[in-house]
């Protein structure tokens, strides 16, 4: 029996090491959301209103600066509206608007980034984040956002530079800890990646949905060091945020059996075949766990 879980381990190694990951990648795929929120109707109202008067509409009064930074907010508005309404085209013409206005604001460059992200366009999202930090070069977003971007593209030793550089300027940046932790789990540094789960948790991090990764990820790298019992008291963290979350039942369901723990390794198993009724690998799992 010993002999033949030990095989069933490795073929799981081999046909799942990248199943958690995956889905940490997805979650933070929600980090290169955060400049495209979904405009209200007061918002729309103002793309209607500037696109019928010309920008009109924008203030007026004040000093030169503030009549900048309010047209600027305008522009941003117009650039999030169209985007939110799939109006690629505009929304990209806003953004380079938004980009070549004067004076420059480096953060411009952030927003279009992160767009040239959400498009998928990551070598556009790379040249606008190192434009940035060029005129930025102490605001550590840039080196997060060229992070993200290289991530994205799967060179995860990159992204972990770039997360070094965003560290050194803004130490106790809970994301970039955390994203960090997750591109060293993606080069296979699993006790590198522990450390920075522990120390993004420690930090504490900024949402719940970076709550839930963080431990979720903790609970794999523990798995991988070998360290079970240690990886389901993070799944169990973890599953009490979601539940239903296939990745977490999956790999809880995994440490269990290496435990011993068949009949609990069965019910994880068998909640994650209800949410993947055509998942083989789950199937097998709970057939080697029934004999």
């Amino acid at each position: 029996m010993a002999r033949r879980f030990r095989s069933c381990g490795s073929r799981f190694s081999v046909a799942h090491i990248m199943f958690a990951l995956l889905s940490l990648v997805a979650a933070h795929a929600q980090d290169d959301r955060r400049t495209g929120q979904v405009p209200d109707l007061n918002r729309l109202d103002l793309v209607r209103a500037s696109d019928s008067d010309g920008y009109k509409g924008a203030p007026r009064q004040g000093t030169p600066a503030a009549q900048a930074d309010d047209l600027r907010k305008l522009v941003k508005t117009r650039a999030t509206s169209y985007e939110a309404m799939d109006d690629w085209d505009r929304a990209e013409a806003e953004y380079n608007a938004l980009v070549e206005m004067q004076p420059i604001d480096p953060m411009a460059y952030i927003e279009r980034g992160y767009f040239h992200m959400r498009q998928g366009r990551f070598d556009a999202a790379m040249r606008d984040f190192i434009t940035g930090s060029r005129l930025a070069p102490t605001q550590s977003a840039f080196s997060f956002g060229a992070g993200r971007a290289l991530a994205r593209m799967g060179d995860h030793s990159a992204a972990i530079r770039q997360y070094d550089e965003a560290l050194r300027l803004t130490p106790n940046d809970s994301a970039a800890v955390l994203s960090r932790a997750e591109a060293y789990a993606q080069i296979g540094m699993y006790a590198q990646a522990r450390a920075d789960f522990d120390r993004a948790i420690a930090l504490g991090p900024r949402n719940e949905t970076d709550r839930f990764f963080a431990y979720f990820g903790r609970g794999y790298a523990n798995i991988r060091l070998g360290d079970d019992v240690g990886a389901i008291r993070d799944l169990d963290i973890a599953l009490s945020m979601r539940p239903r979350m296939t990745y977490a039942l999956v790999w809880r369901g995994y440490a269990r059996e290496r435990l011993g723990q068949r009949g609990q390794a069965l019910s994880d198993y068998e909640l994650a075949l209800q949410a993947n009724p055509d998942d083989n690998w789950i199937r097998s799992s709970i057939r080697r766990v029934r004999t």
